[in-house]
């Protein structure tokens, strides 16, 4: 009871994913956080207890918190089932509904046994919460796929509205949360624009792990970005995957780094490395499975003219990327300024989509691009410029003569302007 009651008293700062959750407390179905290390799953476990005990008014002893790096919690839910079932039914006899929180469920052997068990025979005594740090490893141990069992959902780092909430900033926030992708962006005061725009560039530089955007000192910053890179090296490519070669596969993981918003060959790639193709695309699986990197996909319609296989990729967290390549210059004095901004508008888009799939890109074979589509019932591309954009970029204008779609943004630093179905617009409102 001691740490629910450390739990309940802890200060925290709301996420955007904690209503979709909620939403599904009432629901027979498993509830499963997962995200790489460090995005704050544990915290959204926090999060859930808190809404469970003020606001439904749950009473403690009916809520369970098993943090599974704790040898005596893995060992008592490996062993069998009917010893986690005693243990809940002596601290808390009353015929109630229980509350289950398991973080890290992967470490279990059979965790997708566990839960198959407890949904099919006791969901409607006990509801489960569990979090899960690799999409890969998850996919092995859950040998069942336990459909109708559990509903899953995507923890990732800060985006940029809960970035500016972890910074105290609330009046800036709510400005963006005025305006979204199906509104026109209206022209803001220049004070707040620079205020909003400063932490932008700040966002971009060292990411939004929810305890690097907290602390103060850059130095600071720089050292928990290490810290999260060699724990995320150790504790899952090498304990769970049982990589040997972690020579090759950091290089992989730099050259990606030093690539993002390019094109992206994989022959090339194990050429440049030195590793057999098969290997480098077993790592570039590893790295989207474990939320590190995300490899978009081109639109097309035309495979004779337009780019069809090559994807691009991106950083699920721009600081970390920082940190690979050892680069925290500020944005303005980057050569890859341009490159690092358009990474964060990727990270951003992914609150804007139901599939982070309908994240996409266009280009002609013989050059021309648009930076996003966002392929979904209607597409809207979009093109991310480091400056203050007066005209629609070249790429846009071909990719609205082949396709008249019926929203285009063009994201840029400052200018705040409707053209036609062209949208100018500061970056940071995506």
């Amino acid at each position: 009871m001691d740490i629910l009651e450390d739990i309940l008293n802890k200060s925290l700062i709301k996420r955007d994913i904690l209503d979709e959750v909620i939403k599904w407390i009432p629901k027979k179905e498993a509830i499963l956080l997962i995200g790489s290390r460090q995005v704050g799953k544990t915290c959204l476990l926090y999060l859930l207890i808190q809404h469970l005990l003020k606001e439904l008014k749950v009473e403690l002893k009916d809520v369970f918190y098993l943090d599974l790096e704790r040898l005596e919690n893995l060992e008592m839910l490996n062993d069998r089932v009917d010893n986690l079932l005693d243990y809940i039914n002596e601290q808390s006899p009353q015929n109630t509904r229980k509350y289950l929180f398991i973080d890290e469920i992967q470490y279990l052997d059979n965790p997708s046994n566990l839960l198959k068990i407890l949904v099919d025979h006791y969901s409607d005594r006990i509801k489960i919460f569990a979090t899960g740090s690799s999409a890969l490893t998850i996919k092995k141990k859950f040998k069942d796929s336990l459909v109708g069992r559990k509903i899953t959902f995507e923890v990732h780092s800060l985006n940029f509205k809960e970035y500016l909430l972890f910074k105290g900033e609330e009046d800036l926030k709510t400005i963006l949360d005025r305006f979204d992708l199906i509104d026109y962006f209206k022209p803001i005061s220049d004070i707040s624009h620079n205020k909003i725009l400063n932490y932008y560039f700040e966002y971009s530089l060292f990411g939004g792990y929810p305890a690097v955007v907290l602390l103060n000192e850059y130095s600071e910053k720089k050292r928990y970005l290490d810290d999260i890179y060699t724990s995320y090296i150790r504790k899952d490519i090498k304990a769970i995957f049982s990589l040997e070669n972690i020579t090759g596969f950091n290089k992989i993981v730099k050259l990606l780094a030093l690539n993002i918003g390019k094109l992206i060959n994989t022959q090339n790639v194990a050429k440049e490395v030195g590793l057999a193709r098969q290997t480098v695309e077993k790592y570039f699986s590893m790295l989207e499975d474990t939320y590190i990197c995300r490899f978009i996909q081109p639109y097309f319609r035309n495979k004779k003219k337009e780019v069809v296989k090559m994807p691009k990729v991106y950083f699920y967290d721009t600081g970390l990327r920082n940190r690979i390549i050892n680069d925290f210059r500020k944005v303005e004095d980057r050569v890859d300024a341009g490159a690092v901004i358009e990474n964060a508008v990727f990270k951003n888009l992914l609150r804007r989509v139901e599939n982070k799939e309908n994240i996409k890109f266009w280009r002609m074979k013989y050059g021309v691009e648009v930076d996003f589509i966002i392929d979904e019932e209607k597409i809207m591309p979009i093109e991310v410029k480091l400056g203050k954009a007066e005209t629609t970029p070249v790429g846009l204008s071909s990719f609205l003569n082949n396709y008249k779609p019926e929203r285009t943004i063009v994201a840029n630093r400052k200018i705040t302007k409707e053209v036609g179905n062209v949208d100018f617009m500061p970056f940071y409102a995506i």
